[in-house]
This record gives C-alpha cells, structure tokens and sequence, in this order.
C-alpha cells in the first residue's frame, strides 16, 4: 500500500525549488532522501507533513489527496498518523521528559484514548531507546543525545503510520545514531513507513532505498536490500 504519492510536485521561492517531483512511499519501508544543502528536501518533508500548502501538483496521504483535507483533518493527521523527528530537539524545559514524551496524547479525542495503555507504550518506547531511567528527569538535564532520543519517543507516542525525520542522526555520536536506526528498524518490521533527510552517506546506506534530490527533481538511485 502507498502511505504517500507525490506528483508533478513544485514549489517556488525566488526560484524554483522543485519541479516535477514524483515517487511514492509504500508501507513497511524505510527511505532516505539525500542531497546538497538547499536543494528542498525539507521542503518536502514539510509538504509531506502538512506544514506547507503552497505548492503546485499532489499530494496523496493514505490515498487521500491532502488539499481535500479542511485545516481540522490535517492537524489530526499531523498529530496521529503522522510522527516528526527534527535534528533540533525541542522539548519543553518545565515538563519532565516522561510529560514531554507524552503531551501529544493530550490532543487525542476520548474515544481514541480508549483502550490504548499509553503507559506501557511509553516503557516500551523509552526502553527501547535508552532513556526509561530518564522519565522523571527535566530536559536541561540531558545531553544532546539523551534530548534527541526524547524527540523520538515523542514522535511515536501516539503510534504513527508515517515518520518524517530531519537529519535525526546530524548531531549524533555514532551509539546514538545506531540507536536511533534500530528502532527505525523495527518500526518498519511493524508495517510502518520512514523517510529520513540526511547528509550522512552511511546512515543513508542503512535504508532500504535512496531518493536524491538535485537540480529541484527527485531521482531513485539506489536500494539497498
């Protein structure tokens, strides 16, 4: 099944950014998007990510075609079936990483709050991360690898079809980064789909296909399983 279907995609600042871009995501893969620094990959992502709309061609999400979408349905699809892991961990620096981890939930409707045991699933995931014996720790405590597996945790806390990551690995040591790349791992073994931006031709090579972005198109040009 596709998650995402991407045609004819374009977008212009000053100049054009994309142009004719198309490929599509299917379920349970794990892809990397490369390219040279303002090339537009995080362009993409945002457009992906419904945080931009100004753009010419389409845009499918789970077959729907996302400029069907009213303002209300997209900021549900951002919040439950869309995870987002930026290189810049933002947290909220009151809250202890366990409230961080699971404020987006806060926005989940009653009904979808039901019968999911968001505890367990914060265990499992911050196990699964290294991070379970931070839970009651305030952010200002954490290095930047410790924030980073934070964002992470957050971003999949309200178990996301899609995730979106932004150079999740950039300002990583390498037992970090591997860390963060296992889980991704797993996530696809569960039928979930990842695209990842990096400039990182080894974290690129651990993906199941790569996509560059160059000259403001997209071009396959490799798998690697």
């Amino acid at each position: 099944m596709s998650v995402v279907t991407i045609e004819k995609l374009g977008k212009k600042y000053k100049r054009t950014i994309l142009e004719d871009v198309a490929f599509s995501l299917e379920a349970g893969t794990m892809t990397a998007l490369i390219g040279a620094s303002g090339e537009g990959k995080t362009t993409i992502l945002n457009i992906i990510g419904l945080l931009d709309s100004d753009y010419t061609g389409q845009v499918l999400l789970f077959d729907t075609n996302v400029a069907d979408l009213s303002e209300k349905e997209q900021a549900h699809y951002r919040n439950t079936k869309l995870g987002f892991i930026l290189q810049e961990p933002l947290l909220i620096d009151r809250m202890t990483v366990r409230e961080n981890i699971l404020l987006p939930t806060v926005y989940l409707s009653k009904k979808e709050r039901e019968n999911v045991d968001f505890q367990t699933r914060l265990v499992n995931l911050t196990k699964n991360l290294g991070i379970y014996d931070l839970l009651d720790e305030k952010p200002n405590t954490l290095s930047g690898g410790q924030k980073q597996r934070v964002v992470a945790a957050r971003a999949l806390i309200n178990d996301p079809e899609l995730i979106l990551a932004d150079e999740p690995t950039g300002a990583l040591d390498q037992d970090n980064a591997n860390i963060i790349l296992q889980l991704f791992k797993k996530l696809i073994a569960n039928g979930k789909t990842v695209l990842t931006v990096t400039h990182d031709s080894n974290v690129a090579k651990q993906h199941d296909r790569i996509l560059k972005l160059a000259n403001s198109h997209v071009l396959e040009i490799g798998e690697e399983k």
